[in-house]
């Protein structure tokens, strides 16, 4: 877990680095844009590693400290020094973001950041819109499928059955007639 938040940070630290100097060159945005997902990505990951800790934390606790005393049991991602690294790396990282939002628009004027972070929150929000859509599509398509199935196999079974008892009315008559079937030769 705490490992999990030190790559966040790491990853934020080096994107920072890296949006410094390219901001100092800026010849190639795509290298900023690098950065910059890196520094998101960064973010992202540690505070998904602080709120799956989180859901792991969930329950009663004072449960959990009268086990803990009884047991002589430190959960290292309870213990005090896991949760101050947690909560002090995420404070690192968010001055980094800070410390970018100043960079970037010291260098490309005073709402550039705003503009990012909103493009940024309008991509995510269609990319869950279309992850929606490509969900409902693949249930619709799964059901079709099913329907499709169902249909072969019923349609495969009433043949079975109509083919035996035609079979099995040939016999009967073939049976019944003594081998000689008047109407056929």
């Amino acid at each position: 877990m705490v490992a999990e938040i030190l790559v966040g940070i790491s990853l934020a630290k080096s994107a920072v680095s890296g949006i410094k100097s390219a901001i100092d060159t800026a010849k190639d945005v795509n290298d900023i844009a690098h950065h910059l997902d890196d520094l998101f990505k960064g973010y992202d990951q540690s505070r998904r590693a602080a709120n799956q800790q989180k859901e792991k934390q969930k329950g009663n606790k004072e449960w959990r400290n009268y086990l803990g005393k009884k047991l002589h049991d430190e959960d290292e991602d309870v213990s005090l020094s896991a949760i101050t690294a947690e909560v002090i790396e995420q404070k690192q990282i968010e001055e980094q973001i800070a410390a970018t939002k100043r960079m970037l628009n010291r260098r490309f004027g005073p709402d550039t950041w705003d503009e990012i972070i909103a493009l940024r929150k309008k991509r995510i929000e269609e990319f869950k819109k279309q992850q929606a859509r490509q969900k409902e599509m693949d249930k619709i398509h799964a059901k079709e499928s099913h329907d499709m199935w169902a249909s072969v196999w019923k349609w495969t079974w009433q043949i079975t059955v109509v083919a035996l008892s035609f079979m099995a009315l040939w016999g009967w008559l073939s049976y019944a007639s003594k081998g000689k079937i008047p109407w056929i030769f």
